[in-house]
């Protein structure tokens, strides 16, 4: 079998959703940590090379490279191990959860009085430094710088801000509603929506989101998930605090 790489950050929800994948094939890869945090190691040449967007997760099989977290999870399907296929809403679910604003939820509560969150702040300035040092990434590095822009206008919007938190408690609401007849989210199998789901509702934990679906369906639909191998092999955080982020 071709060697399979898994170029991730342990925190990324998307890399937690691709590990959660691999994991449910049963396929034995190599994870390459990318420090996205610290050193932006996710700028350096020689990753840009194989991810010109410089996110992550980035699946290598020997010659081929994937991007995106949702081709990811496709490409994996087609590879020998279990069917995570699920039914004909399994991409209207991968869709919807990979729709959500994540990034509100997690800088919402870090706002200064003005309504900027600094984080936010120090990103646009390294940015902004980085592209007069780099003019190989130039066309990369002017859409991030753009999009950190429009990130820094919504966090001071407060009514864009709730619109991210509603269309989040939508998509509880709508998971919760789905599995009162059905043990997963697409059908009656494990599939790549149960992924990404488990990655989401994990991520919905650390920002103390619990409350918005104690005593339903997906309160017990988590914590068969928690039970599954392949939540641990994955190492799929949520413990800890917005700030381990």
């Amino acid at each position: 079998m071709t060697d399979i790489t898994l170029y991730d950050h342990k925190s990324s929800i998307c890399s937690q959703m691709a590990r959660l994948a691999l994991c449910e094939k049963g396929l034995s890869f190599t994870r390459r940590q990318i420090d996205i945090m610290d050193t932006n190691e996710q700028f350096e040449p020689w990753y840009m090379a194989l991810n010109p967007k410089a996110v992550v997760p980035t699946l290598q099989m020997g010659n081929e490279v994937v991007t995106d977290t949702i081709r990811i999870v496709h490409r994996l399907q087609q590879m020998d191990g279990p069917d995570l296929s699920g039914d004909a809403t399994m991409a209207s679910w991968l869709k919807d959860i990979m729709a959500l604003h994540y990034g509100v939820l997690m800088y919402r509560k870090r706002l200064e009085a003005d309504g900027t969150a600094p984080q936010i702040v120090a990103r646009g300035t390294f940015l902004t430094e980085l592209a007069a040092k780099r003019p190989d990434a130039a066309e990369t590095l002017a859409t991030r710088i753009e999009g950190n822009k429009r990130f820094q206008d919504l966090l001071r919007d407060p009514e864009g801000v709730q619109t991210h938190l509603d269309a989040t408690r939508d998509l509880i609401d709508r998971m919760a509603s789905s599995l009162v007849d059905q043990p997963y989210l697409a059908g009656d199998t494990h599939s790549l929506a149960d992924c990404f789901a488990t990655a989401a509702i994990a991520r919905f934990t650390i920002h103390g989101l619990q409350g918005w679906w104690a005593d339903t369906a997906l309160e017990d639909y988590y914590a068969r998930m928690k039970q599954r191998p392949s939540f641990q092999a994955a190492q799929v955080v949520d413990t800890g605090t917005e700030r381990d982020l």
